[in-house]
């Protein structure tokens, strides 16, 4: 929220140096299958000199998995399982209203999830996180002003429209015969979605 200006200028300039940076070096890339090798070659070189310099027996003593060992783990893994599961419920609930905010981000991922590596996802959620929320504060109420007028001047224009039927025919018609199978099989969807919430409203 930029309330101490001195160290949110700090962090936000070392962030953006540090992807710039990373944006114009072509040598490095991101991948999970690399950094498990990484990993793995460490971890065997440390298995390996710890084994040449400790050649006593005590140190070849074999380590076994213990009840209490996988309580404990259980202890720290079961509150964010929990928390995953309860979340996941929650959006996948079938819920007109959920189902029409969480489709739209799925479709977008579906079909442009391809570019969104993990420097680029880190990237975007670093800027957005120093950028938006103090944007959304600043802004908040001009952006809820300006929606209402363009959804007010929408439905005014909707409303004085003569010839509905010929123009919602036509915006039909050019939908189906521009857009692919599988859009017209998520409009679809959506307009299913929207008569249901549109009859659960209904007293």
């Amino acid at each position: 929220m930029w309330n101490d200006v001195a160290k949110s200028t700090l962090w936000f300039g070392f962030g953006s140096l540090c992807f710039l940076s990373s944006c114009f070096s072509t040598g490095i890339s991101f991948s999970m299958f690399s950094v498990i090798s990484h990993l793995g070659l460490l971890c065997l070189g440390v298995s390996f000199f710890s084994n040449s310099i400790a050649q006593s027996s005590e140190s070849k003593k074999k380590r076994k998995l213990k009840e209490d060992d996988i309580l404990k783990a259980a202890r720290v893994i079961l509150p964010a399982l929990n928390f995953v599961i309860s979340k996941a419920r929650e959006v996948f609930s079938g819920e007109p209203s959920m189902t029409l905010k969480v489709a739209p981000f799925l479709l977008l991922g579906s079909d442009y999830g391809h570019i969104v590596t993990f420097k680029r996802l880190c990237a975007l959620g670093f800027f957005i996180g120093f950028t938006g929320p103090k944007l959304y504060s600043l802004y908040s109420i001009q952006i809820h002003k300006r929606s209402e007028r363009l959804k007010k001047w929408i439905l005014e224009a909707w409303g004085g429209c003569s010839h509905k039927k010929i123009v919602a025919g036509s915006v039909v018609t050019a939908f189906w015969n521009l857009t692919s199978i599988k859009t017209r099989i998520f409009a679809a969807f959506i307009c299913v979605v929207i008569f249901r919430r549109y009859t659960q409203q209904l007293p």
